[in-house]
């Protein structure tokens, strides 16, 4: 056999490299085509589908959340903090106004079970872990539907979306890109001080873009100032994230979502965010 015949049948013989797994920032890219839309249906068709979407994402959240506190060593009422989060919604749409009374529930229904359900080592853990779930997700999420309530609410939780997107985008591409300075290596190493920054301006430039956009009642400067707050405190709910994952020894809060992780992962920017955006045209600007 001719030595060119041998080096043709190594080539046909050869197998093809595997192809390559799409990368994060596609996967990424992916998810927004479909999650974005989703999103922006839900409140465009209105305070009902709102509360819906809020409700559902909500639920997953807090799914997510209590398998990171058992892994961290504790044991939360699931179904108490479900129910909690799920009502704590609800209580946003309904004429009749039971908030005190359930706030008074959430506080001591899991306090009374826990009393009555051995083991009781970790008894303070697992009712705190119970409100936290429930508090952090479904009371701070509740306000997404307020917001959507008040007059032109629809264009004010569109706008706040928005930001969240722009905020978080610009912080992972640029701090991809250029990000040297570790912001948190303890808590999120790849979290980078110059992907902060440019969460911040991306985030100031998206409020004042989209609220001229929406002919929103609020001036360019309180605009730049509302983007400003969100970028902060939208990457500090990150960081609060990157925290709780590290507690329970895991990587992402779940799989739900690729290029993301868990549906916390994706919610832990917007939790604060809508409630400093509610608070700030309630408070701030009085928007009523």
């Amino acid at each position: 056999m001719s030595m060119v015949s041998l080096q043709s049948r190594r080539r046909i013989e050869t197998p093809s490299p595997p192809p390559r797994p799409p990368s994060a920032l596609r996967l990424r890219v992916y998810s927004g085509f479909v999650g974005v839309p989703l999103v922006l249906g839900a409140i465009y068709l209105g305070v009902p589908t709102t509360a819906a979407l809020v409700s559902l994402a909500s639920v997953i959240a807090m799914f997510e959340f209590h398998r990171m506190t058992i892994r961290a060593g504790t044991t939360p009422i699931f179904f108490l903090g479900v129910t909690g989060v799920v009502l704590f919604i609800v209580a946003r749409v309904v004429e009749f106004n039971f908030l005190n009374m359930l706030i008074t529930g959430t506080v001591l229904a899991p306090l009374y079970i826990l009393l009555l359900t051995p083991p009781r080592e970790r008894f303070l853990a697992d009712w705190a872990w119970t409100l936290a779930g429930v508090f952090f997700i479904g009371w701070t999420m509740s306000h997404a539907v307020l917001i959507r309530r008040l007059p032109d609410g629809r264009d004010w939780l569109f706008t706040g979306v928005i930001l969240v997107f722009a905020i978080d985008s610009g912080a992972y591409i640029i701090g991809h890109l250029i990000g040297t300075h570790r912001m948190a290596p303890n808590i999120s190493p790849g979290k980078t001080w110059e992907g902060a920054a440019a969460g911040v301006v991306f985030g100031i430039v998206a409020s004042v873009s989209a609220c001229a956009a929406y002919g929103l009642p609020i001036s360019s400067g309180q605009a730049a100032l509302l983007g400003f707050l969100i970028s902060v405190i939208s990457q500090m709910g990150g960081l609060a994230n990157s925290m709780l994952k590290r507690t329970a020894g895991v990587k992402d809060s779940g799989g739900l979502i690729p290029g993301h992780g868990g549906l916390l992962d994706r919610l832990d920017s917007l939790i604060p965010s809508v409630v400093v955006l509610y608070y700030f045209l309630t408070e701030g600007i009085g928007v009523k």
